[in-house]
């Protein structure tokens, strides 16, 4: 074989078997982490009960390792985060584990937690809203499992639009849940008239301003609350005013004030992981502090 031609085939061999190593090292390094132990996911029918379209919605389920069980956590996401931040960025899955709290995890991306939409509504999370989902589809799928059953120690948690979301979900569910924690949400879209997103829902708030105080507001349903409730907000937040969070406290303190209302307010906390992370040890103590 010439000589030049065997130096060759050797340098292509040779760059086949680096490229080979490089493309593996970089699958290695790209490879998520594995999921915890404990930790699985379920599909739940996206829309109503009988449609013949068979599109689901994933939901992470975390029993707790030790087989323990203080109670079930629905835990929501906020605007567009995805499901697996709360595990990721936070400690939820070792409090769940200390405490024995099973948690579920739903992909909600876009929803605000809506109960309806209208001739008007311009952004839908899917064929059916938010809030109906949970109530219609996911809560019922969860109790064929042996999670939140009627009358069990239920709880909701969430953080930004997922903080509003326990809130309302806790509202258009009576009954169902023990205690809720909200972690920099908005509770009053009135005060917000200009907000994209509401409108992108509700219509603009000049021409439907019922909308914007109905059954979706909660500053404007604080008279229906009657289970205890975790606020958490940061005072540098640059996302969701925090006065959407005193507001919120204040009213509920001033129309109940024999129930137990936690705020924390902490002076230079955002609106991001650094903080929310630093609540989860609180919130699953004042779940477990329930009875």
């Amino acid at each position: 074989m010439d000589g030049r031609l065997k130096r060759g085939i050797c340098k292509t061999a040779a760059a086949a078997v680096l490229c080979l190593c490089m493309f593996q090292a970089d699958r290695s390094a790209a490879a998520p982490a594995a999921p915890p132990r404990g930790l699985s996911t379920i599909e739940v029918p996206a829309l109503p009960q009988g449609s013949v379209d068979r599109r689901t919605i994933p939901v992470d389920v975390y029993m707790p390792v030790s087989g323990r069980h203080a109670g079930d956590v629905l835990v929501l996401p906020g605007w567009k985060f995805p499901r697996r931040e709360w595990q990721s960025k936070s400690p939820i899955i070792s409090e769940a584990e200390r405490l024995g709290f099973r948690c579920v995890f739903p992909e909600m991306n876009t929803t605000l937690y809506e109960s309806s939409y209208y001739p008007e509504t311009e952004m839908k999370w899917s064929a059916m809203p938010g809030g109906r989902w949970i109530r219609e589809r996911l809560l019922p799928a969860l109790r064929e499992i042996g999670l939140f059953r009627n009358g069990g120690k239920n709880f909701v948690m969430g953080l930004s639009t997922g903080g509003r979301g326990a809130v309302l979900v806790t509202l258009q569910n009576p009954g169902v849940f023990r205690a809720a924690a909200a972690l920099s949400g908005d509770f009053d879209q009135s005060a917000m008239p200009r907000d994209r997103l509401m409108t992108s829902v509700y219509g603009p708030f000049r021409k439907f301003r019922d909308r914007w105080e109905g059954a979706d507001n909660p500053q404007k349903n604080i008279g229906r609350w009657n289970v205890p409730l975790y606020l958490g907000h940061g005072k540098k937040d640059e996302v969701v005013p925090f006065s959407q969070s005193e507001s919120f406290y204040s009213a509920l303190k001033k129309m109940h004030p024999a129930l137990n209302i936690v705020f924390n307010a902490p002076e230079d906390a955002g609106h991001d992981f650094n903080y929310w992370s630093s609540e989860v040890k609180p919130v699953m103590d004042f779940f477990a502090s329930i009875h």
